[in-house]
């Protein structure tokens, strides 16, 4: 038995102990097949996707922005807004802490916080910003680009170079160039321009509507990097793409027509304090060209998120809770903003007159030459009594003196003879049913019978509507409009950008818009401007004719009472109008609110720097006005001789015989009637001529009292030399003060014609 083989059978541990080993073999060759698998997903099924990831973490890309095209007038040439080149401001925290790492094998180390804190002390001073910011980002050890501040100004670049250099800081902060929105007029013409954010992307404006050819499109450079953002050499080369620079606007904008209307806005916002804005619009009745596009008060695109003085003012006097004041802050600031012409929808009140006149005629409800119409001061419809503006009535009427005395009942008959179905038809034909087309952006909708469902349009809204009332419009909406009647009764599209050009001057685009339809006949529009014509003295200009019609509108969706909106809309020339102009003041606080008080002088004014502007000779000459010559080292005797051959009185002041010094100046126009006072040799040159407080006085009575006062006179607001039922509003030089003889006084005159 000695010599037999015993076999081994394995104890119960020892038996587990292979089981687990096949299974763990088992394991692994099914994690190798997987593995094996994988591997050959890789390789075979797509391997291109992940190639794109690998690059992708050891290359770095830097985007290269494009440059943001110029806005210009419509001249070309004069720059709205632009982009410059500027520089933000970066630090690399992760070579700040290779810098301090370096330093350690020197004679004199130092640390990666002493370094940060240097950097930081540095910056923080020369940016105003925040030490403990920049130390934050400087903590940021693996990135190698924290920006500090954009946009640097002239004197911080410098310093910022400087502070570089002298400390041998090269590697750790960087300029990198970039470029940022300029408006080179400040708030000329903002609420149509509109603004750009921090990243120039445009936010409002022309630069929102037309962000994408602006914008331009940004390049890229692409290098192999490690995750640091050091550069490799990994063979792989450098990709550059170069950014394409956005398209410049050429826009409709008259520079000076802008300039002209900003300048009277505020003044007469600083003369009526409206609660709200003052609009203007100035449009080329022929093709629908902005020429101006202006609100008061209006805001500094360059910059846009502050408060400009007259809406810091309303925040500053609000009073209420921190989150209120917040809230009230965030509203006025889109006030600021936004643009009336486009976002604002009132009443139009009077100036609707004109619409309802041309649907009238042109369907032959009334009859121009023949129709009359009876106003006792009311008149009542389907129970309701509506008013006439003229208490005692206009009693009986023609078809002229009914539009020129702005009738409300005449017009309320005007509208019953032409009829719910009519009058909705002609409603929508002239545009007030859908928005413009306009290329501005922002346009709002108007509101009307049509607004909300199963809304009622009879008798008494037929009424209401007839005299523009009880129905909303965007200001733009209705200029268009009425420009029909301009110009010979077609619907154009308003519009503020004529070309797109490249930087080399090339036009790659213009921008044409075809008359949308013929609304009425020539014939009709004809009629209606030759009863307009110079129907409105304060919007009118001597030696033009113009159309005009005011109006006064009752805010019916306010709180308040009695607020109203002062309006005036001109044609110009009358004879053949070229443009028209809308101007809206919003809540006139100050004086009177009709719109002949209110809107018409500033169109007026407006007219009288414009027309000429536009080389649209007068077509009566002023001849009675003497342009001061220059008189200096000419002989007293012979001035004065000529002065008085002129019908110009002469003041002669010293004993000498040359003329040394004269008042009014060379090239100054006076009166004839008026005074020049010549100064000789050591003459007593002395302010010892008290003005006279003229407000209130007749044209007659304010000129013979500065003439009497050996003062000159410059008369403004007086239309072809018509003196009748006009006072002086404002003289330039203050009752009381004391003035050199011969001083010019301009006296601004107002005609009484308090209609809507």
């Amino acid at each position: 038995m000695s010599g037999a083989t015993k076999k081994f059978i394995p104890s119960g541990s020892g038996r587990m102990t292979v089981v687990r080993g096949r299974v763990a073999l088992i394991v692994i060759l099914a994690l190798m097949l997987m593995l094996c698998v994988r591997f050959a997903y890789l390789q075979l099924i797509d391997p291109k996707d992940y190639r794109t990831q690998a690059l992708d973490q050891y290359t770095s890309s830097v985007t290269i922005p494009a440059k943001r095209g110029s806005i210009y007038a419509n001249d070309g040439t004069t720059e709205l807004a632009v982009s410059a080149t500027v520089y933000n401001c970066f630090i690399s925290p992760a070579d700040i802490k290779k810098m301090a790492e370096d330093s350690e094998e020197t004679s004199s180390p130092t640390t990666r916080e002493q370094l940060l804190d240097k950097v930081a002390n540095g910056l923080s001073q020369i940016l105003s910003v925040e030490k403990s910011d920049i130390v934050s980002k400087g903590n940021r050890t693996n990135s190698k680009y924290q920006i500090i501040k954009k946009f640097l100004t002239e004197t911080e670049e410098t310093a910022v170079r400087t502070f570089i250099s002298e400390n041998k800081l090269q590697t750790v902060i960087h300029l990198e160039e970039t470029t940022k929105r300029y408006y080179r007029y400040g708030s000329f013409a903002a609420n149509l321009l509109g603004f750009t954010g921090s990243d120039n992307q445009g936010l409002s404006g022309l630069e929102l509507a037309y962000d994408e050819v602006l914008a331009g499109v940004d390049g890229k450079s692409v290098k192999a990097a490690d995750g640091y953002g050091n550069e490799l050499d990994s063979g792989i080369g450098a990709t550059y793409i170069a950014a394409t620079n956005g398209l410049n606007i050429v826009t409709t904008i008259d520079w000076t027509i802008q300039n002209t209307v900003e300048k009277y806005i505020e003044q007469a916002y600083e003369e009526h304090s409206p609660n709200f804005k003052i609009t203007c619009l100035v449009m080329d009745v022929t093709n629908g060209e902005l020429l101006a596009s202006a609100a008061y008060p209006s805001f500094d695109p360059n910059s846009y998120n502050v408060l400009s003085p007259l809406y810091q003012q309303k925040y500053d006097a609000f009073i209420g809770t921190d989150e209120e004041r917040s809230k009230y802050r965030s509203e006025l600031m889109f006030d600021m903003w936004n643009n009336p012409a486009v976002s604002f929808t009132y009443e139009p009140g009077s100036t609707f007159k004109i619409i309802t006149s041309a649907i009238a005629l042109e369907e032959g409800r009334i009859d121009y030459d023949n129709s009359h119409f009876n106003c006792v001061g009311a008149t009542i419809v389907a129970g309701t009594k509506i008013r006439c503006h003229r208490t005692a009535g206009h009693n009986n009427q023609t078809f002229t003196e009914a539009i020129v005395n702005s009738c409300n009942p005449a017009f309320i008959e005007i509208g019953g003879a032409i009829g719910t179905s009519l009058f909705k038809k002609y409603f929508e034909e002239f545009g007030y049913t859908q928005k413009t087309g306009t290329d501005i952006g922002g346009e709002a909708s108007s509101i009307y019978y049509g607004s909300y469902a199963n809304s009622q349009f009879a008798t008494l809204e037929l009424a209401v509507y007839s005299f523009g009332q009880t129905f909303k419009v965007t200001p733009l909406q209705h200029l268009r409009a009425v420009s029909a009647i301009a110009n010979g009764g077609k619907l154009v599209v308003p519009h503020a950008v004529k070309a797109l050009v490249d930087d080399d001057g090339n036009v790659v685009k213009t921008y044409e818009y075809e008359t949308d339809r013929q609304v009425v006949s020539t014939e009709t529009c004809e009629k209606i401007l030759k009863s307009l014509t110079n129907s409105t003295k304060n919007a009118s200009v001597s030696g033009y004719n113009v159309v005009s019609k005011t109006g006064t509108s009752e805010k019916r969706d306010t709180v308040a009472e009695n607020d109203y909106i002062s309006s005036c809309v001109t044609f110009a020339p009358a004879e053949d109008p070229k443009i028209a102009i809308l101007v809206l003041v919003d809540e006139p606080t100050a004086g009177q609110h009709f719109g002949s008080a209110v809107a018409a002088p500033i169109v007026g004014n407006i007219l009288t720097e414009v027309l000429p502007h536009l080389g649209i000779a007068p077509n009566v000459s002023e001849d009675d006005s003497y342009t001061v010559p220059d008189f200096a080292g000419k002989n007293v005797a012979n001035v004065k001789q000529l002065l008085e051959n002129a019908g110009v009185k002469c003041i002669v002041r010293g004993e000498g015989s040359t003329v040394v010094n004269q008042l009014p100046a060379k090239n100054t126009v006076i009166t004839n009637n008026g005074v020049v006072v010549l100064y000789t040799e050591g003459a007593d040159i002395s302010a010892n001529v008290k003005v006279p407080s003229l407000i209130g006085k007749t044209p007659t009575a304010a000129i013979k009292e500065l003439i009497n006062s050996n003062l000159n006179v410059s008369i403004k607001g007086i239309f072809n030399g018509d003196y009748t039922n006009c006072k002086v509003v404002s003289q330039s030089v203050t009752a009381g003060e004391y003035v050199l003889p011969g001083t010019v006084i301009e006296l601004e005159f107002l005609y009484e014609e308090a209609i809507q």
